[in-house]
């Protein structure tokens, strides 16, 4: 038996949605899609930490900022309790995101804190530093976290879907990351950083 020609499936499919749209068969209107099965990531993605310790953390230390990073990536089981933290028990909840619905559960988050400052950080600074090194802020409420995004929504990250692969904004950050060497305000005045 030979296979059909593509003509015979066109037919065949014009054929069904006429005999679809007259009502002429008794086929459900209801389509369930099945979704395929993304495998959850275990550890923050390597080209936004590559980004967090080449870019924002150096600029900001430029700048005279000592971060450290207290909170990156979560799994889903972290992101539950961190979650649950002031809703279980009277308390201040610290998070509005449940597990999926954070950045953090993608490797694609990290909050931040200054050593010496703690979280009494001239934020619309560090906001700008952050944007230079093409990352996203919680805003108010939320200015510790630094995020990813790269044009997509929470569900394109729970989909499957990742950004586009972020790019130091100066070429000096890797020769001072692999030299082990601080970058200075120096190094930076040809790279367009944020003036402050």
């Amino acid at each position: 038996m030979r296979p059909a020609s593509k003509k015979y499936y066109y037919v065949v499919a014009a054929a069904v949605l006429f005999f679809v749209a007259a009502g002429m068969f008794l086929i459900p209107r209801v389509i369930t899609v099945v979704q395929k099965s993304v495998p959850l990531p275990t550890a923050i993605d390597p080209n936004f930490s590559t980004q967090v310790n080449e870019c924002f953390i150096p600029v900001a230390a430029a700048y005279g900022y000592s971060l450290r990073i207290v909170s990156g990536f979560r799994s889903m089981a972290q992101q539950q309790q961190v979650y649950d933290q002031g809703r279980l028990e009277n308390g201040v909840v610290v998070s509005e995101a449940s597990p999926g619905h954070s950045l953090h559960n993608y490797g694609f988050a990290v909050d931040v804190a200054d050593i010496w400052r703690g979280y009494n950080i001239n934020w619309p600074r560090l906001i700008a530093i952050g944007a230079y090194c093409g990352l996203g802020n919680g805003g108010v409420g939320d200015y510790p976290h630094f995020e990813y995004r790269g044009g997509l929504v929470t569900a394109d990250f729970a989909a499957g879907k990742r950004p586009p692969l972020l790019t130091l904004p100066c070429a000096i950050m890797d020769a001072r990351a692999k030299a082990s060497k601080p970058l200075t305000l120096k190094d930076l005045q040809g790279c367009a950083a944020p003036k402050f």
